[in-house]
């Protein structure tokens, strides 16, 4: 139902030349193990809706946010490069959330938002 980031992620050279192959270190929000190393890609689905017609429901729209997370500042640009390039074929980038450093972790963030029309 959700829309396929992982194969988009896994499948671009660029994304993976950081954040690895084995494992791919892509998750959906909340399954990143803890102590994970970094660099790293996280995503979740804050919201979405049915795209309808008279004829009946055509595609779902799905709202992505995608976090790119590094310890290194310049290694989070080159990864939120990367990935942006990755997934803009599939689906369309529609804002800047965050460019923050966590208090907690000290890692650098940045953070984007996808549409992505899965048809139905």
């Amino acid at each position: 139902m959700l829309p396929l980031i992982f194969p988009l992620l896994s499948g671009a050279p660029a994304v993976t030349a950081l954040i690895g192959t084995t494992p791919v270190r892509a998750y959906r929000h909340g399954s990143a193990p803890q102590g994970v190393v970094a660099p790293y890609v996280t995503w979740s689905a804050p919201g979405g809706f049915a795209e309808n017609t008279f004829e009946g429901a055509d595609a779902d729209v799905w709202r992505l946010n995608v976090d790119c997370w590094s310890d290194i500042d310049s290694q989070v640009e080159a990864l939120a490069l990367a990935v942006r390039a990755a997934l803009e074929p599939a689906g369309h980038l529609i804002a800047y959330i965050a460019d923050e450093q966590d208090p907690v972790t000290k890692r650098y963030r940045i953070s984007f938002a996808f549409d992505f029309i899965k048809p139905r």
